[in-house]
């Protein structure tokens, strides 16, 4: 008997799927559903997962699903205010279509029954089954997605959202949504990808976002995180970039019981950048897990890393951050931060930011913090005439804002700050200031 019942399950429901596509497309899935059946989920015995286990996971029925409902997501408050360009999807599949003039977005499922040549070689072309398991899971199951093209030359000012909703249902669902973008050269688009859960929903969202960025491109990747106290959610997000593109993320982790972030992206070019910051807030007994890996493949390559978490109660947080320097790839420069902040004696971080060189005139730097609020400051605050739960409030979403104020998106940096303002302790306090 199988000791990952999920894994045996989901192989019978991928042997059962009767999907009108191209052959090439059936065989990807096909080699993707072997590697997830013949390597089984990660165990903590993977380096890469020692910190986080996934024993429940493998002990659950997923049904995947693609039951949709848009009024399920159009009666969801929009994280920038009214009136933004918007694709939604309601368990995977799109619904509802905004889009500003000029954008080209294209559903997936109509793209393999009508056009499926665009895709051929460009999906999955940046998702390693070995190192990203639940790629392979998407790859498998996806039912539909998006493929967001950017000509060249073209630059949009206003951003584009992309809300993933996850939804109640009768049994718990497999969710597998799927983006490709690809950015010409010399074009510029800013993404908010959105993926929130309703009230009680109790899915596991997989979800894969590929990045192609050509030469000067310039990408402003945001990604919300909104799921329900129960749902389980992995998120990997995998760019190619080529010679002066820019890569700037903002990652938000707020909800969601289990949760897993893998960012890998590849600085292939002289002049590439990459620009990563993300903020995580766990409370309860939530567990945040993010992972990111930059590549630097060519000389003159930059990247700056900063991420920071806080934590409460019984959550626990996982942090690694990776930076590879290939040989002959001379003059790179590459910054790498995290620092979490402790509201609990019973909270727990895993931090583990590591550098790998293989060129010899390079200026890389990283570091990593686990502590506790500053003492003296709020020493200072309470001189002041603060209460204590108000000081430690204020000095707590000072912390976090540090993060935020990079957000160069004013309406979504102050629809995340409320956000996290109701999910700190002694958040009645941070309301009382407002």
């Amino acid at each position: 008997m199988s000791t990952q019942p999920a894994i045996d399950f989901l192989a019978t429901r991928h042997a059962e799927l009767a999907r009108p596509e191209p052959a090439w497309l059936t065989a990807t899935r096909n080699k993707a559903m072997q590697h997830v059946v013949s390597s089984g989920l990660p165990t903590t015995r993977n380096e890469l997962w020692k910190y986080t286990s996934l024993r429940n996971l493998q002990r659950r029925e997923y049904e995947p699903s693609a039951n949709a409902t848009i009024a399920a997501a159009s009666a969801l408050p929009k994280p920038a205010g009214t009136g933004l360009p918007t694709l939604s999807f309601v368990n995977g599949v799109l619904c509802e279509k905004q889009l500003m003039p000029g954008l080209s977005a294209r559903s997936l499922a109509t793209l393999i029954k009508d056009e499926p040549q665009v895709l051929a070689g460009r999906l999955s072309a940046l998702v390693n089954y070995e190192t990203h398991p639940f790629g392979a899971l998407n790859t498998a199951f996806f039912a539909d997605g998006v493929i967001i093209e950017v000509k060249a030359g073209q630059q949009f000012e206003q951003p584009l959202l992309l809300e993933f909703v996850s939804t109640k249902a009768d049994k718990p669902s497999l969710i597998c949504p799927r983006v490709l973008i690809v950015l010409e050269e010399n074009t510029r688009l800013a993404l908010i990808e959105r993926h929130v859960g309703l009230t009680d929903s109790e899915n596991f969202t997989s979800a894969v976002t590929e990045v192609h960025l050509g030469t000067g491109a310039q990408l402003d990747h945001y990604r919300l995180q909104e799921m329900s106290e129960k749902d389980t959610c992995m998120h990997l997000l995998s760019v190619h970039q080529s010679a002066d593109s820019q890569l700037r993320t903002h990652g938000v982790d707020l909800g969601g019981k289990l949760v897993r972030n893998d960012l890998q992206t590849w600085l292939c070019a002289t002049g590439a950048a990459a620009d990563l910051s993300g903020l995580y807030l766990a409370v309860g007994s939530q567990h945040i897990d993010n992972h990111t890996r930059i590549d630097h493949n060519a000389p003159h390559t930059s990247s700056n890393e900063n991420y920071r978490g806080v934590l409460a109660d019984r959550a626990r947080a996982v942090f690694n951050g990776k930076v590879l320097v290939a040989p002959d790839a001379q003059k790179v420069d590459a910054n790498q931060s995290n620092r979490n902040l402790l509201l609990s004696g019973k909270a727990e971080v895993d931090t583990k930011p590591e550098l790998e060189i293989y060129a010899n005139d390079v200026k890389c730097s990283h570091g990593a913090t686990v502590g506790q609020l500053d003492e003296e400051a709020l020493f200072y605050l309470r001189s002041r005439g603060l209460g204590v739960r108000t000081a430690r409030a204020l000095l707590t979403f000072a912390f976090v804002e540090e993060i935020l104020a990079g957000f160069e998106m004013t309406d979504l940096r102050r629809y995340i700050e409320g956000l996290v303002a109701k999910r700190l302790p002694d958040a009645d306090r941070l309301e009382k200031l407002a």
